[in-house]
């Protein structure tokens, strides 16, 4: 005969209730902060700061700048790519996502070796077309989270790597020598898997990071802001293409933003179909007229000056002097040209 349990006393049932509501709510912000990344330094080591945004954050970051550089950060709970973003700006750098394919795991090691030395791949078919990965409000957007659709336009890994840096902005490489060839195309899905999937159909193995470098320079030794693309292919990209990526940010932002975002991007589609044909001389004057319009202006103005709330005092201060010294020799050049 089977005797029933013991009824638990009213204490222990409520001791027990709340111990498991601790638990669940200790577990649930567990999840909540998963990947987020917390940073409180004063002049630490660059090699420092990116370790703890690498393991927090659960990516791989690379990087061609000086290790040893001090860096100050004080973040909370962001994303991983909101606090590379603001470790690049604090170190004058850039940043991209990069995607490295090769058939053998040591082309690959061989690869990001020179990422971090030259900041070149030797004998490597690289492809970058970015812009800014940020919304309206400065926000940095993850690359690997933009919906990506790869078209059969060519079965041949080189084409359809060169698509997806197109459609997405992140950077593409592989060794020239190597091109396969796949027999099916991945299925559509956000950059992350989509990316991976069209390497490792074609057999060969895959290195995803983070890429942090020095600013490139402009005429004259002047570091571009934002500037990040090494062959200036933007006037070579399918526009088609670059409309999917633009949209594919937009789907990014939150749901009050997006109506704004995908009229300012009409906005944006409608001037570049007006430029079409147009010489250099008379697309500088048609960005001159665009740029004399004060909403336009201020609209760059702000998004500038949103960037630059975010770099230090003594950043601040050494860019103002900059802009000063390279003002007074344009104008030194140009007055002796008048003599």
């Amino acid at each position: 005969m089977d005797h029933p349990l013991p009824a638990l006393p009213r204490r222990q049932l409520l001791l027990f209730g709340a111990a498991l509501l601790l638990a669940v709510l200790l577990i649930a912000r567990w999840i909540g902060n998963w990947g987020l990344v917390t940073i409180h330094v004063k002049d630490a080591p660059l090699a420092k700061v990116i370790a703890s945004i690498a393991r927090q954050g659960h990516v791989r970051i690379e990087s061609s700048l000086d290790l040893s550089t001090p860096v100050s950060l004080d973040i909370d709970k962001v994303t991983p790519v909101q606090a590379i973003d603001l470790l690049s700006i604090r170190t004058d750098a850039v940043w991209r996502m990069v995607y490295l394919a090769a058939p053998s795991q040591g082309d690959l090691n061989a690869a990001v070796m020179g990422l971090q030395g030259s900041g070149n791949i030797d004998g490597w078919t690289t492809d970058f077309y970015p812009g800014a990965p940020f919304s309206e409000n400065g926000m940095a957007l993850d690359p690997r989270r933009l919906t990506l659709t790869i078209d059969g336009v060519s079965q041949d890994l080189p084409q359809l790597l060169d698509q997806a840096a197109q459609k997405s902005g992140i950077m593409t490489a592989l060794p020239k020598d190597w091109s396969p060839s796949l027999a099916k195309l991945p299925k559509p899905g956000i950059v992350a898997k989509v990316v991976p999937s069209l390497i490792k159909n074609a057999r060969g193995k895959v290195a995803e990071f983070f890429y942090l470098s020095d600013r490139p320079q402009r005429r004259g030794g002047e570091q571009a802001e934002g500037d990040q693309n090494p062959k200036g292919d933007w006037e070579k990209m399918n526009p088609e293409w670059r409309e999917q990526r633009q949209l594919a940010q937009i789907a990014l932002l939150p749901k009050s933003e997006q109506a704004e975002a995908k009229k300012k991007l009409a906005e944006r589609k409608e001037l570049f179909a007006s430029m079409q044909g147009l010489t250099p001389e008379q697309r500088k004057a048609k960005w001159r007229q665009m740029m004399a319009n004060p909403d336009m202006l201020l609209q760059v103005m702000d998004q500038q000056l949103l960037r630059q709330t975010q770099r230090t005092p003594t950043q601040q201060i050494n860019r103002a002097v900059g802009y000063i010294n390279r003002k007074a020799a344009a104008q030194a050049a140009q007055s002796s040209q008048t003599h």
